[in-house]
Parts: C-alpha cells; sequence; structure tokens
C-alpha cells in the first residue's frame, strides 16, 4: 500500500472486498438501495450468497433476468405499465452490480451499459414522452434524461444528483415528479454515470458550476416559458443550493447537503478511495464553498436529526444567510438524505412547486 493524495492505495479486489464486507455489517448500508428501488426481502433472503464479487454479480444478475423475463410476459399480455415498471425493476439491479466496481473500468461500463439498456427499453413503452440527450458543456459530454408527463405540464424539475449515484438510480424521483405534472431533467453530472463510465470525466468545482448552468439553460431553452425547480440530495442538494442563484431557477429543494467538502471527513477507507477515483483532486474536492449566497433563490431544505455526515449546527448557519423564502425542516429520526421521507419530501415539494404556500405543504 502506499499513500496517494492522503488516500491510502488500496488494490481494486481489496476495496471491493470491504465495500462487500460493509453490506454485510452496516445495517444502514441497505437504506439507499432500498428506498431506490431494490426488494428489502430479497436481500434479506440472498445477502448470504453476495459475499464476495461473484456472489454479488451473479445473485443480482438472476434479479435482473426474472424481471426482464416479468416484463416480456406482461409485454405479451398488453401490460405495458407494469412491463415498463419491471424493465425499470432490471435496470436497477444492473446499475446496483456496476456500483460495487470502485473505479471506472471495462467490466463496471458493460454492467452500467446493461442498466441504461433496461431503461432506454421501459422508455419506449412508457405513455410519458421520454428521450435521452448528450450536452457539450465546454468541450465535456453529458449524458441526460428527459420525462414529459402526458397531461398537463406544471413546470420543470431538474434532478441534481449526488456524486455517487447515476441519474437511472433516482428512477423513482423522476416517476413521482411525472406523476405530479412536472418534466423531468436529470443529466449524470461530472464524475458520475455516463460522464465518468463513458465519457470518462472526473469532478472538480469548475466542470460541476458549468454543468449546473449549462443543465439549466438546457431546460429553458427546450422548454420555455416554464418554471424551473431544482431537487438535489446530498452533494446534489449542495449543487442545487449553488444552482438556485442563476437567474432562470424559481425553486429549489436541498436535502441534507454537506457545508463544506471535507478530504480528512471520517468515511470508511473504500469510501474515501472511491470518492478518489470520481473527483479530478481528491484534496481540492468539488463542492461549491457557498459564497454570495444572499442570491440563492427559494429554497426548502430537510435534514436528518442523526445525520452524521452533515453538521446541523453549520448547516443552520448557512441557511441563516439565505436572503428570501426559505424554510428549514427537520426529520428528527433521519438520518444522511432522510432516506425514508424522501418519498413524503417529492410530495410536499411538487405541492410547493405549483404553488402551495411553503409553510403548509
Amino acid at each position: 500500500m502506499k499513500m496517494e493524495n492522503q488516500t491510502i492505495k488500496i488494490s481494486t479486489d481489496v476495496l471491493i472486498e470491504k465495500t462487500i464486507l460493509a453490506s454485510v455489517l452496516d445495517n444502514g448500508f441497505w437504506h439507499r438501495w432500498i428506498v431506490h428501488g431494490i426488494d428489502k426481502e430479497f436481500i434479506e433472503e440472498n445477502k448470504s450468497k453476495m459475499i464476495n464479487l461473484k456472489g454479488w454479480t451473479e445473485t443480482l444478475a438472476v434479479r435482473a433476468s426474472d424481471y426482464l423475463n416479468m416484463a416480456q410476459k406482461c409485454l405479451e399480455t398488453g401490460d405495458s405499465l407494469q412491463a415498463e415498471k419491471n424493465y425499470r425493476k432490471a435496470g436497477i439491479y444492473y446499475n446496483l452490480i456496476q456500483w460495487v466496481f470502485p473505479e471506472s473500468n471495462e467490466q463496471r461500463t458493460e454492467w452500467y451499459q446493461r442498466c441504461i439498456e433496461q431503461f432506454s427499453i421501459a422508455d419506449q413503452v412508457s405513455k410519458d414522452k421520454i428521450f435521452r440527450h448528450t450536452l457539450n458543456i465546454n468541450g465535456k459530454k453529458y449524458g441526460g434524461r428527459i420525462r414529459v408527463p402526458n397531461g398537463d405540464i406544471a413546470g420543470i424539475v431538474i434532478l441534481i444528483i449526488p456524486i455517487d449515484s447515476t441519474k437511472e438510480e433516482l428512477y423513482l424521483y423522476e416517476e413521482d415528479f411525472s406523476k405530479s405534472g412536472f418534466i423531468v431533467i436529470s443529466f449524470d453530472g461530472p464524475g458520475q454515470g455516463e460522464t465518468l463510465h463513458i465519457h470518462r470525466q472526473k469532478a472538480d468545482f469548475d466542470s460541476w458550476e458549468s454543468f449546473t448552468n449549462g443543465v439549466i439553460e438546457y431546460a429553458n431553452t427546450n422548454f420555455p416559458n416554464l418554471p424551473i425547480n431544482l431537487f438535489g440530495t446530498s452533494s446534489g442538494g449542495a449543487w442545487a443550493i449553488e444552482a438556485s442563484k442563476h437567474p432562470l431557477v424559481a425553486k429549489t429543494i436541498s436535502v441534507s447537503p454537506p457545508t463544506k467538502y471535507q478530504s480528512d471527513i471520517r468515511l470508511p477507507d473504500y469510501f474515501k478511495e472511491r470518492m478518489n477515483n470520481m473527483l479530478e483532486n481528491f484534496e481540492k474536492g468539488f463542492l461549491p464553498q457557498f459564497e454570495n449566497v444572499e442570491k440563492v433563490g427559494s429554497i426548502l431544505v430537510f435534514h436528518g436529526g442523526k445525520d452524521l455526515l452533515v453538521n446541523e449546527e453549520e448547516l443552520i448557519e448557512l441557511f441563516n444567510r439565505f436572503a428570501t423564502e426559505k424554510r428549514f425542516i427537520t426529520y428528527k429520526d433521519e438520518g444522511h438524505c432522510c432516506n425514508f421521507k424522501l418519498e413524503e419530501i417529492r410530495y410536499r415539494a411538487s405541492e410547493w412547486f405549483k404553488g402551495r404556500n411553503i409553510h403548509d405543504i
């Protein structure tokens, strides 16, 4: 082992072992995945088979194949709604397979491509109009999804994805906001999803700043005269705050935003090394410095009272510097990202975006 950027350089095989060990020993490990579509009962029944890379990939691939077969049977019986759900389920299991690899490589990209393929098939059978688009900003390419609901349009929601996730992982957010009448736009930012695994572009502050501004301007150009709202969690929540200063943004939801980047934060070695593989410079990071926050637009901040990654005092201090319409809501029993309140948060967000008073939602 050697020191690199003050993270301990660990081999890929050991990193995968450490990641999988965390899935076995840490009860909170699975919360993120369960609220993002992985079946709780399936994990409880099959966790013992997923104790190494072979078991992880084979077990999850079988589950993905099961959903793929169910989707095809639904299509044969004309149930396109259930077929769409099952194709996305297949995709989300492939997404979990690719996630276990700590660095972008051929094997990880292949599993991620399978995830994208299942989502593309699901898009084709959806009643909504869903299409893919690649943004080119300052010579860098960003792959994204745009979902236009079949019905009256209430506005636009741009999802700002946390650094360790992909746009596909947040498909339930896309569904909920679409059902509420919003055009949903989600792109993989620097250091994540297609941007990292296909276009090989890591994250830094400058690329995230130009990326968020570019997505907002894309939304305004292609869907003019509609209010543009932002929704971000974790690092995506931090960038939602920063991007809310853009004059085209109407309202912003930020869930569990870290107030600063800390390379020495107390995270497991395996996760620090994952971050090192996403960032241009691990020591510098990629988060905003929150300067000129008096320009932050109308904003609603959600915080988990048991969040161990975000300092509540520092977050409230930042919130108090916002000058416009704002509200701070704490779920005292929730941790980072308020995982088990996310569905409720999306509902409250939709109601606020549609015009209900910020203190009545």
